[in-house]
């Protein structure tokens, strides 16, 4: 039976899509976001759709919105081969603002220029509430009424309050406020890369450019370093050809604690960031070196995307992974989902997807369709899974031959165990 009641904790994708699932089956659903701000438009990059996450919107979305754009082929340029590979991979390619949004206006109504007219609650929905600003500070059980309390910090006025729910959902990320508070065992680590990013806007490409990376999830290979681009939705949901963006992450191998590191990190203000340089703060000098050193082993596509793209669309991020060793916590009225749970490498783009099975996950636990052990023991197992998966796209790209080969067999004697009924 679904809960009559929920916290979650964590207003983003994974949040959000707990959310209007629990919304759509009578719950009534509190969001505690930590982001003071009311939009997040500064979160704009690309995200893959997976087949969970269809099936969500499918079912609860009511906006009538796109929300992706279709890709129907994978393709491979290596060095200067503008194509070694392309195969058919059909595939939904999103913007993350845009998902949001759109799951804004179904959760708690808020119009954006992405959904100016929200859809109305629905018959048998519960009520809920969207609370920004809001850091979690501790929590506490009550075992025999079965109940969790949330305390909690606004943001801008310090002012603490709590609230208590038949249920709590810890969908706040990599960097999770849950899982610090519970001192949940945790494996944390940094790939040994960096993912510098950004989005080019369709109008400022050529047309022959624009012919080469549409349809397809593109990887582009040089020597140690590679790329993936694709075709994505502007942030207020433009999917119609000449408004699109053109999505792309650069790998590159920085060792961690390195000078180099540091002065990728550091802004044009002087900050030094630990995990993030935001939109608009990349060092412009540092920018056109490293342009400069690759350039010349960059295919003609490639090269003019990465020199139209606007500075303020510029970003750089730390690629790392985490995964904790438990999911579900006092008598399993409260469970860790998405990337507080499992956070990967971003080759794949698998957090939302991730993040819908998740929910239903959780939606046969309600139905009392599994038990939650056996729920968190599926969702151990894919994250295991889709950390190896990740781990090989993005070692394979960066030519860490030595490595690959041990991730194939971390598969391989994965699929053993399984098979086996070992895990």
């Amino acid at each position: 039976m679904y809960p009559k009641s929920a916290v979650i904790v964590g207003g983003s994708i994974a949040g959000l899509l707990q959310g209007l699932q629990l919304k759509r089956n009578g719950t009534n659903v509190m969001v505690l976001e930590q982001d003071p701000s009311k939009d997040r438009h500064s979160h704009e990059s690309g995200v893959t759709i997976g087949p969970s996450v269809v099936s969500i919107l499918n079912k609860y979305d009511a906006t009538g919105r796109p929300a992706a754009i279709h890709a129907g082929y994978m393709s491979v340029a290596w060095r200067k081969r503008l194509r070694v590979v392309d195969r058919p991979s059909p595939r939904h390619m999103s913007n993350w603002g845009c998902l949001y949004l759109i799951l804004r206006a179904n959760f708690d109504g808020m119009s954006s220029e992405t959904v100016p007219e929200p859809p109305a609650p629905k018959e048998g929905d519960g009520t809920v509430e969207y609370r920004r600003g809001k850091r979690v500070i501790g929590l506490s059980y009550d075992k025999d009424k079965g109940r969790v309390t949330v305390q909690y910090v606004d943001m801008i006025t310090g002012v603490e309050d709590s609230v208590s729910a038949d249920t709590v959902l810890a969908a706040d990320g990599v960097h999770s406020s849950i899982a610090k508070i519970l001192q949940v065992p945790r494996r944390k680590e940094y790939s040994g890369y960096i993912g510098w990013r950004g989005t080019c806007p369709e109008h400022l490409l050529s047309p022959e450019t624009i012919e080469y990376f549409s349809d397809r999830l593109n990887f582009t290979i040089l020597k140690g370093t590679y790329f993936i681009s694709y075709l994505i939705p502007t942030e207020t949901g433009h999917v119609e050809p000449g408004k699109r963006l053109l999505n792309w992450v650069w790998y590159f191998i920085v060792p961690d604690g390195s000078p180099e590191m540091a002065t990728i990190f550091t802004d044009i203000n002087g900050t030094l960031h630990p995990n993030t340089v935001p939109h608009g703060l990349i060092n412009l000098k540092l920018w056109a070196n490293q342009i400069a050193c690759y350039q010349s082993q960059m295919i003609a596509p490639l090269a003019e995307v990465i020199n139209q793209t606007p500075y303020h669309r510029l970003f750089v991020t730390k690629v790392g992974e985490a995964q904790a060793r438990q999911a579900s916590f006092f008598d399993d009225r409260l469970v860790l989902v998405g990337d507080a749970f499992t956070a990967f490498r971003s080759h794949m783009g698998m957090a939302s997807e991730q993040a819908a099975r998740h929910c239903w996950q959780m939606d046969r636990v309600w139905r009392g369709e599994i038990t939650q052990k056996q729920r968190d023991r599926e969702a151990t197992i894919y994250a295991q899974k889709f950390i190896l998966l990740n781990r090989l796209i993005g070692l394979g790209g960066l030519g860490q031959v030595m490595h690959v080969l041990k991730v194939i067999w971390g598969l391989l004697l994965m699929s053993t165990m399984q098979k086996f009924g070992w895990v």
